[in-house]
């Protein structure tokens, strides 16, 4: 079976050669174009598999002259049978036999014997009550489910349960294009309770979609804009915006928002991944954006002119807001990265800040649930810039309204002197010495240096 083989080869490279599964799917699919017509049933089945990985890990492990290939392929059936159901399950067992031996068959065959619900696929040895039991129900590493414990029980077990459901896909509509009530007589789309954000329930893939092409929509979460829209400033006026993540949601809605009104700095680790935010400068012919890479946050100095009204430092993160749209995420995250993605935070935090005017606002972005990336950051950032005051701090959790988890704090810079030094000692070596060659390559994406005053 032709499906269980491409499976059972794209599952390797997902858990063993720490592929993505997006990109090992892009990969497959196309270097052969023969095989592209099988790609949403493959898609369906490993994911399917890694959706509930930790569950088949555990019920296979103790099973008798099983190798790891053997356990790709037992898994793969077990998720048809169990959840996906997308092949008859006598063809899937066919094909079994012909991957495994009738002795390995038969070692197998009390897993094949279970009709139930998904809890009910968890041995009962195993306490209801237990990290475990969560573990294998919800997919979750233990050591994540530690983290959502900070929030209490009750929070824990509501974002496992958000987690473990299909994302609603939002969508922000550029209004300078299009209007959203024209985009509202497609009965696909409906109102997110968040102007100009709409919630996608078709089944054509977004980037299928006509607008989506044109570039008169584009993939936002609701508390992006919200965010914007509360922090708006008015011209004249200048905006600094430092972005770690992958996604290019808060330029676009940056540019969207202001357009040519005010002064935009635009922060990058590296233009060069976000290609799409020079486009969109170069298609609107903005001349008032500086789009620049700064690897260093500590080394933004260059770039930028003058005083910034409003700062938005937006670093990565654990990024635990991936864990619906990549059923891979958790299973391949690497806990050793972990330290690097609090210092980097630290960093952009750090060196944000140095950009804010006397009077103007701060904001820190993560997209996570995380009390040592969030509360735990902005409390030890409060304690040595006293000339910073909180103004509001929100943990947002992806089963409330904005369906997303992030955390935003708010602060406004006041008229106080820098009394104490960072705690973190290494901060002062990353500063620049004078002479040094500054990091940030500051470029004009219009090749036009002018800005509002």
């Amino acid at each position: 079976m032709k499906q269980l083989d491409l499976s059972i080869e794209i599952l390797k490279e997902v858990l063993k050669e720490k592929k993505t599964f997006a990109s090992a799917l892009k990969d497959k699919f196309q270097a052969n174009v023969e095989i592209r017509p099988l790609r949403a049933d493959v898609a369906g089945l490993v994911g399917c598999e890694l959706r509930h990985h930790l569950l088949f890990q555990y019920l296979c492990k103790d099973l008798p002259g099983y190798e790891p290939k053997d356990v790709y392929a037992l898994s793969l059936v077990l998720a048809n049978d169990y959840f996906y159901r997308h092949f008859p399950a006598e063809e899937m067992y066919e094909a079994a036999k012909e991957l495994l031996s009738e002795e390995q068959l038969a070692a197998a065959k009390p897993l094949f014997d279970i009709i139930a619900l998904p809890e009910q696929y968890i041995p009962t040895s195993i306490p209801r009550s237990s990290n475990l039991f969560l573990s294998l129900r919800y997919n979750t590493p233990e050591w994540v489910l530690k983290i959502f414990q900070h929030f209490g029980h009750g929070d824990c077990y509501k974002i496992l349960r958000k987690y473990s459901r299909p994302e609603t896909t939002t969508v922000r509509v550029c209004t300078s294009k299009l209007t959203v009530e024209k985009l509202l007589e497609n009965a696909d789309f409906t109102p997110s309770g968040v102007d100009g954000i709409l919630l996608y329930h078709g089944k054509t893939p977004l980037r299928k979609l006509p607008e989506f092409a044109e570039g008169k929509i584009f993939i936002e979460k609701p508390l992006t804009k919200a965010l914007i829209d509360e922090t708006l400033v008015q011209e004249p006026a200048e905006v600094l915006l430092y972005n770690g993540n992958a996604d290019c949601s808060l330029e676009k809605e940056l540019i969207e928002t202001y357009g040519a009104s005010i002064g935009l700095n635009i922060a990058t680790p590296e233009t060069d991944n976000k290609v799409e935010v020079s486009r969109l400068i170069k298609a609107r012919n903005l001349h008032n954006i500086n789009f620049f890479s700064a690897p260093d946050p500590l080394s933004m100095d260059a770039a930028i002119s003058r005083p910034q009204d409003l700062v938005i430092a937006a670093p990565n993160s654990t990024n635990f807001d991936l864990i619906p749209t990549a059923p891979d995420y958790l299973l391949s995250y690497d806990r050793d990265q972990m330290d690097a993605i609090f210092e980097m935070e630290q960093k952009v935090l750090e060196g944000a800040s140095k950009h804010v005017d006397v009077g103007g606002k701060l904001v820190y972005l993560i997209y996570t649930i995380s009390k040592k990336e969030g509360p735990k950051r902005i409390s030890e950032f409060l304690k040595i810039h006293p000339e910073f005051v909180l103004e509001k701090e929100t943990q947002y959790m992806p089963f409330q309204e904005m369906m997303t988890s992030a955390y935003v704090a708010i602060l406004r810079k006041e008229e106080k002197e820098l009394t104490i030094a960072p705690p973190i000692a290494d901060l002062s070596a990353l500063t620049p010495k004078p002479g040094a060659t500054n990091q940030a390559s500051g470029c004009e994406a219009s090749g036009d240096s002018s800005r509002p005053p």
